[in-house]
């Protein structure tokens, strides 16, 4: 009974993303009829988006059914002038790089997997890239080290938090100028950290993957969700919890005349929209 439940909440999901991505088409197709007519394709993909999501969130019970939420759709007019592709993955199942500081003082253990990433990468000056996040993520303008404050240099730089990747992209660009080492272009941030707002969430034990396990320090075939591993307590990784926030990431890239992309940070427990970011890609 449970897996035919799980089953139906997997199949509505897959038939409701289709249907928006079928609505976005349709709107394609009467714009290629009455070009003058603006037609607001965002604001229909978030606003279905969100409603697809939210009806949903009832229907997750545990980590079997979130996980049948993560899925790659992709779509296409007959013509293909129109291409879609929706993708939802989860974001708790890595580090929120802006908990590598909080009330003034450095998590070690978010300290010590960046060290572990900068290492294996062959940054050549580790400590001076740290600095720039950790001065990044404060509020102050001290320099934790020379030039480590990217605000002084560039006054419209933001100071405060780490937003998202292009202002990582910023960090890494001003980094390489400083020490023309070309390495910190190799990390896959995207596969390692998200942009949260420094709080402490959980981390997903099943959904870790064994490169954030080996940055973390710990045996991803022996990974026990009940360990009483320092670091798991420290770092709340623990076991899917419904009562628990939980943010998910639609990813949504379209192409109608220039390709655009929107992102959508939801909390699947809370039902609570955290981000929404939406830009042509050039």
């Amino acid at each position: 009974m449970r897996k035919s439940i799980a089953l139906l909440t997997t199949i509505f999901f897959l038939i409701s993303i289709v249907f928006i991505l079928n609505i976005i088409l349709k709107n394609y197709q009467a714009y290629l009829k009455e070009k003058p007519v603006f037609i607001a394709e965002n604001s229909i993909i978030i606003k279905n988006t969100l409603k697809t999501l939210f009806e949903i969130s009832d229907n997750i019970k545990n980590i079997s059914d979130l996980q049948k939420i993560f899925t790659t759709i992709p779509l296409s007019s007959n013509e293909g002038d129109f291409r879609i592709v929706y993708t939802i993955k989860p974001l708790f199942d890595r580090i929120d790089i802006n908990a590598l500081l909080r009330d003034n003082k450095i998590n070690p253990d978010i300290e010590n997997y960046i060290d572990n990433i900068l290492r294996f990468y062959k940054i050549k000056d580790p400590l001076f890239f740290k600095d720039l996040l950790l001065d990044t993520i404060d509020q102050d303008t001290e320099e934790r080290e020379g030039y480590s404050e990217i605000v002084l240099t560039n006054p419209c730089f933001q100071n405060g938090k780490i937003y998202n990747f292009k202002h990582l992209k910023q960090i890494e660009n001003y980094y390489y100028k400083r020490t023309d080492d070309k390495n910190i272009y190799n990390i896959p941030w995207d596969e390692l950290i998200f942009f949260g707002d420094g709080s402490k969430h959980i981390l997903e034990c099943h959904l870790i993957s064994k490169k954030v396990a080996d940055f973390l320090e710990l045996d991803y075939e022996e990974l026990n969700c009940a360990d009483n591993n320092e670091i798991l307590k420290n770092l709340n990784i623990i076991s899917y919890d419904k009562n628990k926030s939980f943010w998910i990431e639609s990813d949504i890239t379209y192409f109608l005349e220039k390709q655009n992309n929107i992102k959508i940070i939801y909390d699947i427990n809370k039902k609570k929209v955290i981000s929404i970011e939406s830009y042509p890609i050039y």
